[in-house]
């Protein structure tokens, strides 16, 4: 009977847990699921993973996570966007990696927006980034590709470049040309999505490889760690100065 009760019991709690329509992200950034995730994916899951893995004190920057069906994200083709200190994130998920994958990728932005001046303020991730695509124009014109140098020499985000990469010459083709050059496909995109790329694998245990592609970028995504670890233990021996023990 006691073991009917316990299984019962974990059963309940199991339902009441997929029935959930909020849950927490560090027990501070309220996750909100709109419309249901695939049953093989636990959102709970995941949740246990970014909190493994970053680090609490770099996200500052962010309110919520909506999980869900929506139509900007529809609209603009994409499965996740950080908008408004929120995450927005689609319900259509491969697996758990994949949901991973995609709320790391747009926490970077938040961490972009918090850290803006300190991840780009001295250029040096500019360069390296500039340094690449001058070396991916240059391979592309040699298998005559028809590109415009002045395309890839422009940081920000352009639909039109973001076209070419991925219908006119293709993420599949694309590779071959990328692979060793930059850390993904969607890298190339801008420099904002060469940080965001970068933070990601950073945090999903590329950092070997990462450090070896693109090493301005692994050391930029290591300083905003060190900074902050820095930062804690400066203020914890602050507070052993003002407050000894007994």
């Amino acid at each position: 009977m006691q073991n009917l009760k316990l299984a019962n019991y974990i059963k309940k709690s199991s339902d009441d847990l997929a029935n959930r329509k909020e849950t927490l992200l560090f027990t501070n950034i309220t996750v909100y699921i709109k419309d249901p995730l695939p049953e093989h994916v636990s959102l709970g899951a995941v949740l246990a993973r970014i909190e493994a893995v970053l680090p609490k004190r770099l996200i500052t920057n962010l309110d919520a996570i909506y999980v869900g069906e929506f139509e900007h994200l529809k609209k603009r083709e994409v499965n996740a966007a950080f908008q408004d200190g929120a995450l927005y994130i689609s319900n259509v998920q491969d697996d758990e990696d994949d949901l991973l994958d995609d709320v790391i990728h747009e926490i970077a932005h938040s961490v972009e927006e918090e850290y803006g001046l300190q991840i780009y303020g001295d250029g040096v991730i500019e360069k390296e980034f500039i340094g690449k695509r001058k070396q991916l124009y240059n391979l592309l014109r040699s298998y005559d590709y028809d590109v415009q140098k002045s395309e890839f020499l422009n940081v920000d985000f352009s639909e039109d470049f973001d076209d070419l990469l991925y219908k006119g010459i293709g993420y599949d083709k694309l590779e071959h040309f990328t692979m060793g050059l930059f850390p993904s496909n969607y890298s190339v995109t801008s420099l904002r999505e060469y940080f965001a790329v970068g933070f990601e694998r950073y945090f999903l245990n590329s950092r070997t490889e990462l450090a070896k592609v693109s090493p301005e970028l692994f050391n930029t995504v290591e300083q905003l760690v060190l900074t902050g670890e820095k930062n804690e233990e400066e203020v914890w021996l602050d507070n052993e100065q003002h407050h000894p023990p007994y």
